[in-house]
């Protein structure tokens, strides 16, 4: 988080203690997820908009980098500028005068995270910020001091930055009373915006974006504001379309699966209607599956898929017998045969008459396994009828 504090008369420190990185001095949090070098502007903060807003304020300004310094997305991100460079460690800054910039590490280099609750910056800025009395050049350069001897000098603070000619304390010397700020009101309102921004950068909801522009219309984050809610109104209207093709999408994959298990529900037009419902009908009938017949759903399609044979029994069309052309003609009718008139004397054999009967337990156990109906589910309490 970016917190400000008091740093002598009329002055402002700002801390900011997530990854930072590049040569165009990125403060990067730490719950981001960079896959591009683009992201960046959307996702991190510029050093820059952290200083602009340190400039409202007279007196001294003392911005502390307590940060990482390294890329820690460098290994993912994708450069969509071959002439950008994706490097370690921050470059030196030329602040206005003013204004003192620690880093946590020099130019180029990084800094560690220490195996303690605090870094090795942060300790060595806890033991000597609070000493009474001493200029705040030299808490710099005590904690340079701790900071190289407790990394083995591995690690190097730096401060960059010029001051005015007089001595400045962060605490001051025993027995003096300290002045306080005359106006913080442009400090607290551009950390406030900062903090605010920081907030809702990656909000996936534009309500939260138009407040921002409601309270800062003139802010310094309102084009990406603008940008990030013109991207999600697309993104919904981009969604809501797929969302009213989607049943048709689902009806005619379910009358595709029909047909494929001989139900026929006609042609796969995507129009849940009559046919395509009495065919998921007579599908749920003989596979025992219990399905909702109003409107196609992915329950009905999985359960169509999971059969692997036909289910519906085939129904047989009854053929069409073409009359001769002489049927009606008494004239051109042809007489029958010697052996026609002997049959039609003969007292006719008596042919078995076709006999239907309900299919066997045994039988209905082989059409559930074809259909791939499960045990319990009650597949064979409608058996159907065998005509031989």
């Amino acid at each position: 988080m970016i917190s400000p504090a008091h740093a002598g008369e009329h002055g402002v420190q700002c801390r900011y203690l997530h990854h930072a990185m590049g040569h165009d001095h990125f403060l990067v949090p730490t719950d981001v997820s960079l896959s591009a070098d683009s992201d960046v502007e959307f996702e991190a903060i510029p050093l820059d908009l952290v200083m602009n807003a340190l400039s409202r304020v007279s007196g001294v300004r003392v911005v502390l980098l307590d940060a990482c310094q390294d890329n820690p997305f460098i290994a993912a991100m994708r450069r969509s500028n071959a002439t950008r460079s994706i490097g370690r460690g921050l470059a030196a800054i030329e602040p206005a005068a003013g204004t003192l910039v620690g880093y946590a590490a020099k130019e180029g280099t990084t800094a560690f995270d220490g195996a303690g609750r605090n870094s090795p910056y942060t300790a060595g800025l806890l033991a000597h910020l609070g000493e009474p009395g001493v200029d705040i050049q030299f808490v710099f350069r005590k904690v340079r001091d701790t900071v190289l001897a407790a990394t083995g000098g591995k690690q190097e603070p730096f401060t960059y930055g010029s001051l005015p000619g007089r001595e400045i304390f962060i605490a001051p010397p025993r027995g003096a009373t300290a002045v306080s700020p005359a106006n913080n009101s442009s400090r607290d309102a551009s950390l406030t915006e900062i903090e605010l921004w920081t907030s809702i950068r990656g909000s996936k909801s534009s309500g939260a974006l138009k407040d921002y522009l409601q309270l800062y219309p003139d802010g310094l984050f309102v084009p990406l504001a603008r940008l990030q809610i013109q991207q999600l109104e697309n993104a919904d209207h981009q969604s809501g379309a797929s969302q009213e093709d989607a049943p048709n999408e689902l009806a005619k994959r379910i009358q595709r699966e029909l047909g494929r298990v001989g139900c026929n529900p006609g042609n796969p037009d995507g129009i849940w209607g009559g046919r395509t419902r009495e065919a998921l009908r007579r599908f749920a009938r003989y596979s025992g599956a219990e399905i909702d017949m109003a409107k196609p759903t992915t329950i009905a399609l999985k359960k169509l898929e999971g059969s692997t044979a036909r289910v519906c029994p085939a129904v047989a069309r009854p053929k069409s017998i073409e009359e001769p052309r002489h049927a009606n003609n008494p004239n051109t009718r042809p007489r029958p045969t010697t052996e026609q008139k002997r049959a039609a004397a003969a007292p006719s054999a008596s042919r078995p008459a076709r006999v239907c009967r309900a299919e066997t337990r045994d039988e209905c156990r082989v059409r559930a396994r074809a259909a791939g109906a499960r045990r319990g589910s009650g597949f064979c309490r409608n058996p159907i009828t065998i005509c031989e």
